[in-house]
């Protein structure tokens, strides 16, 4: 690739004028799950991707000797979503010569060791689009177009054996650079985070048969690992492990629980309200944070027993306390331990400190300063990101910023996990080929945008309006590339859930639509009034035209298979249809409904976007658009009367319906 940073020619991939269609920053599991599925979704996709290490590196500070995974091997980078996919982990072991051995196993979580080398054989097969020893350090706004909006991304990238900067450009960025290790103390000699444990402290404690005081702060699986290994290779040291509450805990991964990491799962806590979604990771929060996988804590707990037994005790549990203000002084540690329970402060003397206190996850302001202002944020700060995982921005930025395992306020405890990695990366492959799509065959904008800008409403609640005045909207799915499917059906809007609300409906069982709708991408019609504009309405010379009013809201659809949330669905279409005080209400005990249900398939509909195409004459004064205004609203009501009496075959006269002679004469016979 070629590392310039000055001015490319056309033809050169990551210029302005030939920008990638994607650029991913880092290449550990989450953007290699992004590479196999742009490969297999959409091969026509133009991905790089920059990793700072120089090669594949999953957590090299813990790849603990024995120590093995906590998901099984089918939940690698793939498996779930394509089986058939030549990147599986089954895939991995049969080029490998391993796979008859590793069945012979009877294991189902490979180690880490061996989880990192299927990641790095996956690696190379994608070798020519990533990028190693590259740090990202700035990614911002660029390329303004012709109203001084900006279109791309650009990514400075420096070269960490050179230190020289070059930016490329891209209509997408897909962040999945990690955490960053929590530190609960300034960084001093002797004082390692767990994720540089296996690099960094072997080397520094090398003398195995010195007697160390090392202390441990964390209660979850890597303090436990690290404890572990301390007191097997550290015969004579002694290991103190100061833990939040009263002792370690064991994970909660009962497989009823862990239903929370699948897909549908994990769509159904996003629907929730922030409230709810808060109460609910703090309910799931002992299947991944501050617990310890069982088997590890057996281990753990002999170790300590047999050196009791031995009498020689050399694991000290310190329950309800914080390690804290660690000074370092000639190679010497002091900290500081508080005892929550009981408030008392304490002073204690290490050799070496480990701190398995976890990772924060929030976007750098050092690398994302320039594009922060165009993010969308909810009330405690976090990025708000859509179904699939792009960043909301304002309507001042074209460009696409999707961020994988930044979204657990939306997505659940799994977010930062490995369990959901196949789905997220179709669900992001498909919305940056669908987007695309949208704009041309070659990603580039169209010459003339449209809507034109002026026609298009930026004012939501006036969208919700004409959303609920005209719920009888028009659902558009897709089978194939030439083979849309159309619905005709009332949808009903809440605005409780969903950031920008949910849709609720239902087709007939029969109609195809029920089969397309679930988990795919749907658009949505909302018709408002419509009418001709003869010039004969204005003053001024103009042509004829059209104007109308139009919502177009773009989503994803899921079936509904709770029968109760399904009648409540239908009695809030009476609600909503007819919100008077004396209009009937259906109750969703009603017997009748019974035998509908079996009839019919209810869904919703998830909104990730709402364009308002009001077509009001906007490029005239304010008295020419009165005037259409007008004409509007009489043309409409004028045809829909005349319709009405056409089809139906009844005259309208002051705003009562009166039966034709023919009717009378029928009803007559009926009555006889």
């Amino acid at each position: 690739m070629n590392r310039s940073s000055t001015t490319r020619a056309p033809e050169d991939p990551g210029g302005v004028a030939n920008p990638h269609d994607v650029v991913g920053v880092g290449f550990g599991p989450s953007n290699l799950a992004l590479a196999i599925a742009a490969r297999e979704i959409d091969e026509s996709l133009d991905c790089v991707f920059y990793e700072r290490n120089a090669e594949v590196s999953w957590h090299p500070g813990m790849l603990i000797e024995g120590a093995r995974m906590q998901i099984s091997f089918l939940k690698d980078l793939v498996m779930l979503r394509n089986p058939a996919s030549p990147y599986t982990f089954l895939q991995y072991a049969k080029a490998k010569n391993r796979l008859e051995r590793f069945v012979n196993l009877g294991e189902f979580r490979p180690t880490r060791l061996e989880y990192q080398d299927y990641l790095r054989w996956v690696a190379t097969a994608f070798s020519g689009q990533v990028t190693y020893g590259c740090d990202v350090i700035a990614v911002a706004p660029a390329n303004q177009d012709r109203d001084g909006e900006p279109s791309l991304l650009g990514v400075e990238v420096r070269d960490l054996s050179t230190g020289e900067v070059t930016t490329v450009f891209a209509r997408n960025v897909v962040y999945a650079a990690g955490g960053r290790p929590r530190s609960q103390s300034e960084e001093c000699a002797g004082v390692i985070h767990s994720s540089r444990f296996l690099t960094d402290f072997p080397a520094r404690f090398a003398d195995h048969t010195e007697r160390y005081e090392f202390g441990i702060a964390g209660d979850g699986q890597s303090a436990a690992e690290v404890a572990t290994y301390l007191l097997g290779h550290y015969p004579a040291a002694r290991v103190h492990l100061f833990v939040a509450g009263y002792a370690l805990r064991a994970t909660d991964n009962n497989p009823f629980v862990n239903e929370q990491f699948q897909e549908e799962n994990s769509d159904d806590f996003r629907d929730l309200g922030e409230e709810s979604r808060g109460i609910l990771r703090a309910e799931l929060r002992n299947t991944n944070y501050g617990v310890v996988e069982e088997g590890c804590l057996d281990e753990l707990y002999r170790m300590a027993y047999a050196d009791e037994v031995k009498g020689a005790r050399r694991l000290f549990l310190h329950p309800h306390s914080r390690l804290s203000g660690i000074r370092g002084d000639q190679g010497a540690l002091s900290a500081t331990v508080t005892e929550r329970l009981h408030g008392r402060e304490s002073t204690q003397a290490f050799d070496g400190v480990v701190l398995a206190t976890g990772y924060d996850r929030a976007l750098d302001p050092e690398v994302f300063g320039k594009l922060l202002p165009f993010l969308e944020h909810d009330e405690a700060g976090d990025v708000l990101l859509s179904r699939d995982c792009r960043a909301a921005t304002t309507l001042g930025l074209a460009g696409g910023l999707y961020l994988q395992g930044y979204g657990e306020s939306s997505f659940g405890l799994g977010d930062t996990l490995l369990s959901l990695l196949p789905f997220r990366s179709r669900r992001i492959v498909t919305d940056i080929r669908d987007r695309r799509r949208a704009a041309g065959r070659s990603g580039r904008p169209r010459e003339r945008e449209y809507p034109p800008r002026h026609y298009v409403d930026e004012d939501v609640e006036r969208s919700y309006q004409v959303m609920r005045r005209f719920n009888f909207a028009t659902v558009i799915s897709a089978r194939g590339a030439d083979d849309p499917v159309v619905t005709h059906v009332p949808l009903t809007l809440d605005l409780t859930r969903g950031r920008h609300g949910i849709l609720f409906g239902h087709f007939d069982r029969s109609n195809p639509h029920a089969q397309v709708i679930d988990g795919r991408e749907v658009r949505i019609v909302f018709h408002g009034p419509n009418a001709y504009m003869s010039p004969h309405v204005f003053e001024r010379d103009v042509l004829p035209t059209w104007n109308s009013i139009t919502v177009h809201v773009h989503g994803r659809g899921r079936l509904i298979s709770d029968e109760v949330a399904l009648r409540r669905g239908l009695s809030g279409i009476c609600t909503q249809a007819d919100p008077g005080p004396d209009a009937f209400r259906l109750d969703t005990g009603d017997r009748r409904i019974a035998g509908l249900i079996g009839r019919i398939v209810g869904f919703e509909i998830e909104i990730d976007r709402i364009v308002g195409r009001f077509k009001l004459s906007q490029e005239l004064d304010e008295a020419e658009r009165r005037r259409a205004a007008d004409a509007l609203a009489r043309r409409v009501r004028q045809d829909e009367l005349r319709l009405i009496e056409e089809m139906a075959g009844i005259r309208q006269r002051n705003g009562s319906a009166k039966t034709t002679p023919q009717q009378d004469a029928r009803t007559s016979r009926r009555q006889l």
